[in-house]
This record gives structure tokens, sequence and C-alpha cells, in this order.
């Protein structure tokens, strides 16, 4: 537990001079980055697969940890690259729905999934 405690708070140092508001957006970010198109597809579109919901959340959650991270520990380089680091959100989203689709149209959804997806939606 003491490790545990003492990691966390060797990795949270780096962050003692951002503002909280910023931290916050940042946290806002990486969670969008991942539940959202998870949860959007994993309701609404029937061939969504496990492949490509696994492969949705880690791109998801790596491009909006790793532009965090990179703003974290960087300084913002100037121009658009910039914008889209400081809002990673703007991209990182997009993306992991581009992800979670293209790698479902690969893969084959169980045969249970339209049965399921009926069963949500019907009264």
């Amino acid at each position: 537990m003491v490790v545990g405690a003492c990691v966390a708070v060797l990795l949270a140092l780096p962050a003692q001079m951002i503002d909280i508001n910023v931290l916050v957006v940042w946290a806002f970010t990486v969670a969008a980055s991942t539940f959202c198109p998870l949860l959007v597809l994993g309701i609404w579109w029937r061939r969504l697969t496990l492949p490509g919901a696994a492969a949705g959340l880690i791109v998801g959650g790596v491009t909006a940890t790793g532009a965090v991270g990179w703003s974290i520990l960087f300084s913002a380089p100037p121009g658009w690259v910039g914008v889209l680091l400081a809002q990673p959100a703007a991209w990182t989203i997009p993306l992991a729905f581009l992800t979670m689709t293209v790698v479902s149209r690969f893969t084959r959804p169980p045969e249970w999934a339209e049965h399921a997806v009926l069963r949500l939606h019907s009264p």
C-alpha cells in the first residue's frame, strides 16, 4: 500500500503546477475518449464486436492519455498542433469511434448480437 501511494504521488508531482480546471477537462477527455464510443456503439450499433470495442478503447485511451501527458511534460508547440494537444477530445473521440467501426467491420459479431439489440430496444 505504501509503495502504491508513493507511485501515485510521484506521478502526480508534474501536475501540481497545472490549474485544476485543466486537469478536470483532461480527466473528462480521457473518459469520453473511451466510454462514449463504447456506450453509443454498444447500444445502437449491432455490428460492434469485442475486438472492435477493445481496439477503440485502447486507441481512445492511449491517444487521450498521450496528449494529456505530452501537455503536462512538455510545452505546447505553436499552431494547430498545440491547440489539438491542449483540447484532445476534438480528435480522440472521433478516432475511437472510427477505430471501433473499422475493426468491427473486419470481424464477425456474435450470433446473439441482433437478438440482444432487439431485446434492449423493444418495449
